[in-house]
């Protein structure tokens, strides 16, 4: 879903338009690593991502709309995402894994509490943060309802509890890894989020794990 602020306008082809935004939000995590938000401006994402700034203001009516395009675009779902389909588990279980950083300096988290700490300053930042974390509680609450309902996670689960102690500590993983950016802290990472999936299975639902 495109953020309400963009422009609507005559517009390339979705698969293109998708990636022109994907790599515009590359841009996007690269210089608020890099400058913070407060001091980025229009000019310098332009002149990073080699467009003209009428090119980014065609599209996106202020800072603001780019940046929560930027955050959107995190939270889209992996490439590979259709070869998980058929096991809710797996497909939790992917976007888990999210929460482990692959390098010392993620770009993409780095730029995550960037806006989340602005956010505590800006309403309508908070409010963008505010529903994407609605619409991503909501989609993995889904998941572990369908997994119940499939026999791979168990039926005592409570899947809003669920959900909530899951973002608590996977964030907490994030933290975690900002703070010692370490290849023993990136690998306590990945080894919890697979504990805290398997936690939740079926004996069952091993085999079916991708």
């Amino acid at each position: 879903m495109r953020p309400s602020s963009i422009r609507k306008s005559i517009e390339p082809p979705a698969p293109r338009r998708e990636q022109q935004q994907k790599y515009i939000a590359g841009v996007v995590y690269d210089l608020i690593s890099e400058y913070g938000i407060e001091n980025l401006t229009m000019r310098q994402i332009a002149d990073a991502a080699k467009v003209s700034l009428g090119t980014i203001t065609y599209h996106f009516s202020n800072k603001k709309a780019l940046i929560t395009m930027a955050l959107d675009a995190g939270y889209a779902l992996p490439e590979d995402w259709d070869s998980f389909s058929g096991s809710p588990v797996s497909q939790l279980r992917r976007i888990a894994q999210f929460y482990a950083f692959e390098t010392p300096k993620s770009r993409w988290w780095r730029f995550w509490v960037n806006h989340l700490a602005m956010s505590t300053r800006d309403g309508d930042l908070q409010l963008s943060q505010g529903r994407r974390l609605e619409r991503q509680r909501k989609f993995w609450v889904k998941l572990i309802e369908d997994g119940i309902r499939l026999g791979e996670i168990k039926s005592e689960v409570d899947p809003e509890t669920l959900v909530d102690e899951m973002l608590v500590e996977l964030h907490g993983l994030v933290t975690m890894q900002l703070l010692r950016p370490t290849p023993k802290m990136r690998a306590y990472a990945r080894d919890r989020i697979s504990k805290i999936i398997a936690a939740i299975c079926t004996p069952q639902a091993g085999e079916k794990i991708r």
